[in-house]
């Protein structure tokens, strides 16, 4: 099994949706050197996986779009979760869609593995394919099932 089909089993096993999730299993010490050590340690795993952090977007119909994104991308996934929102993992990334509880809006994360530059050509591959789907969306086209990358 590879490195990264073996990380997904993990994720999806342990229910880690990345950085933020790991911090909160490895809180900070209280002593200066768990403090130091605590920080080293954020540090690298940030490291491990680049984030975009939490970017949110205003969209008309949210479960819609995640349908649509997981027709986009279910083909090339190593795995798909869809427990809360959208979880797509790649061998070296992964995003997650999930709708805004009050708004009509969707929240999305783009992690990639141990690639910094990757990690920002993936989330502006995600926000076309949003941006695509509304304009689809506002002018009344079907939507097609298509990458534009």
């Amino acid at each position: 099994m590879n490195i990264a089909k073996r990380s997904a089993d993990i994720e999806r096993q342990m229910g880690n949706v990345g950085v933020m999730a790991w911090l909160s299993l490895y809180p900070s010490l209280p002593s200066p050197v768990g403090a130091w050590l605590g920080s080293t340690l954020m540090v690298e795993r940030i490291g491990l996986f680049p984030s975009s952090g939490e970017i949110r977007r205003p969209v008309l119909d949210p479960a819609s779009l995640l349908t649509h994104l997981k027709s986009l991308y279910s083909q090339q996934a190593l795995d798909i979760d869809e427990r809360d929102g959208l979880k797509v993992i790649f061998s070296d990334w992964r995003f997650r869609a999930r709708m805004h509880g009050s708004d009509p809006a969707i929240i999305i994360t783009v992690e990639t593995r141990c690639d910094p530059l990757l990690m920002p050509l993936k989330t502006a591959e995600l926000l076309s394919q949003l941006e695509h789907f509304e304009k689809g969306m506002c002018s009344g086209i079907p939507q097609q099932t298509e990458e534009l990358f």
